[in-house]
């Protein structure tokens, strides 16, 4: 019996390691893991009837959920609650400044699934242009701290690096890819 409870409780702090670590890397890497179920919930959308435009159309709308939406309001909660720990993954020192930075992941969320409830595309155009050149110029940010500070922190030179550059990018693309023709009273 004596054994077994060994066994039992190792088993068990095995499962809680592994669970923390699930949770863990779910969180670590939540702007990598919205944009693979965006491209997957986009791409079986449309599996039935493929095409280019139709299958960026929907992309986009799944991007404005996961991504602005799932991914913002994550940032909101990150950069409001757990200031000082972000600050520091980020490489930055604590300030009240994070809260303003937890103000505009929630407005970007906000846009994320408004867009995806309106599914409008004037309306998910106007939120992808805020995404854009928001998280571009952060992307920026994080490629000038990086060689002028030489921070090398996770939260600056890790994913967040890439997906805040790179992300931006191909939404442009596909909105150049799911664009429709105007009709005659102008674009919607």
């Amino acid at each position: 019996t004596h054994a077994w409870r060994r066994t039992q409780s190792a088993h068990t702090l095995w499962e809680t390691t592994t669970d923390s670590a699930v949770i863990h890397w779910l969180l670590a890497q939540l702007n990598v893991w919205t944009i693979l179920v965006a491209f997957i919930g986009g791409s079986l959308e449309v599996r039935r009837q493929f095409s280019w435009p139709r299958w960026a159309d929907r992309t986009l709308l799944w991007i404005a959920f996961w991504v602005l939406g799932i991914n913002g309001l994550w940032g909101f909660v990150y950069h409001f609650f757990f200031g000082e720990f972000s600050a520091e993954l980020i490489g930055w020192p604590n300030s009240p400044f994070q809260y303003e930075v937890a103000y505009a992941n929630l407005t970007i969320a906000i846009l994320g699934f408004s867009s995806w409830w309106l599914k409008r595309r004037d309306y998910l155009l106007a939120s992808m242009v805020a995404y854009i050149s928001w998280f571009f110029a952060d992307g920026l940010g994080h490629v000038v701290a990086r060689l002028s500070q030489d921070n090398t922190a996770p939260g600056n030179a890790g994913t967040i690096l890439f997906t805040d550059l790179l992300m931006p990018v191909v939404v442009v693309l596909l909105l150049k890819l799911s664009d429709r023709p105007a009709p005659q009273g102008g674009r919607t």
